[in-house]
This record gives structure tokens, C-alpha cells and sequence, in this order.
């Protein structure tokens, strides 16, 4: 009998749990370790702390990417709470919220940049998006201001990294303060 590795044994279990659903694969791993006389709720769901435990990997009809179900686990932001901020159907994800929190129209544009960053995020595993992007999310909630969006835009420090012309992304300081934005705005 050939004895395996360590690092092949993880292998082999990984090809056999890839497939399953976070539910299943807990309730494997836990009945495997029952077999061999193991604590089995060392491998049982707990719940997080907002609720949500990360189990889900879908948001609306969309299969959401590993980022972004990491960043909903690591914040604690729900698929319920998006659903009050974004709508996804048909693979897109809109913005669909008629408030954004901030003080005035600037902290209300820099919160619209946070949330282009987890719309993008959401829609395509990468929270990089276009500054006509957060402009349309600012006009659409009304704190557009086009004598001062130029100055505002400059202000967003290290929440928002790149250019107007090459485009936004949100750096792990931003994506933090994205998620307290959709939290301020749960009902």
C-alpha cells in the first residue's frame, strides 16, 4: 500500500469537496470526523456576528467571486442588506438606494465612490470602476456638484486609489469603509 502525503491527502479531499455547496462540505468534513472519533462540532457553522456567516455565494441570481464573498464575510454584510442598496437581475448589479449617507453634498460624493467601488465589486469581483461611473451614482442621488466634485474627487485619500483618466479602484481601506457606508444604510 502506498501511503500518501500530507499535501496529496489535502489534494484528494479538496477534489471531493470543490464541488459541494459550504453546507455540504461542513457536514462531510464534521461526519468524517465523527467516523474517525473526533469532535464533529469542531467542523459545524457558527454563526457571525451581523449574522451572516459567509455560507452564500450567490447575490441575487448572480454567483458572486471569491473577493467578493470574502469582503461580505470579513464585514459582516449581508446579501439582505445589499438588497436594500443593490439590485442584481440578469447577471447586472444596480444601485437602486435613494439616500446615500454623508455630511453634505462632498461626503455624500465620496460615499457614492465607495459604493461604484462594491457595485463593481459585486458585478465583477474587482472593485475598480470608471469616474463617469460614481459621477452617475452622484447624480443620482442629488449630491452632484459640479463646481466642487473636481475638489471632492482630490479629497477621497487613501479610501480610493487612481486617476480620473485611468480609472478607481478601492484599496483594502476603502473596501473597510464601503462596508460601514452599506451598514449605516440598513434599515
Amino acid at each position: 500500500m502506498v501511503v500518501k502525503t500530507l499535501p496529496e491527502i489535502v489534494n484528494d479531499v479538496y477534489v471531493l469537496l470543490e464541488p459541494l455547496d459550504s453546507d455540504n462540505r461542513q457536514k462531510v468534513v464534521g461526519s468524517v470526523m465523527a467516523l474517525l472519533g473526533d469532535n464533529p462540532q469542531a467542523f459545524t457553522k457558527k454563526p457571525s456576528v451581523g449574522g451572516y456567516d459567509g455560507g452564500g455565494s450567490s447575490y441575487g441570481d448572480k454567483s458572486l467571486g471569491l473577493k467578493a464573498q470574502r469582503w461580505m464575510q470579513q464585514n459582516h454584510i449581508s446579501p439582505e442588506l445589499l438588497e436594500e442598496i443593490f439590485h442584481c437581475e440578469n447577471g447586472e448589479v444596480e444601485f437602486i438606494a435613494c439616500e446615500v449617507p454623508g455630511s453634505g453634498k462632498k461626503g455624500q460624493s465620496k460615499n457614492c465612490y465607495l459604493l461604484a467601488g462594491v457595485r463593481s465589486l459585486l458585478a465583477n469581483d474587482e472593485a475598480k470602476f470608471t469616474d463617469a461611473e460614481a459621477v452617475l451614482l452622484c447624480k443620482h442621488v442629488g449630491c452632484y456638484d459640479a463646481k466642487n466634485h473636481a475638489a471632492t474627487r482630490s479629497d477621497l485619500g487613501n479610501t480610493v486609489a487612481g486617476t480620473k483618466n485611468s480609472g478607481f479602484t478601492l484599496p483594502a481601506p476603502g473596501l473597510r469603509a464601503a462596508a460601514e457606508v452599506i451598514k449605516q444604510m440598513s434599515p
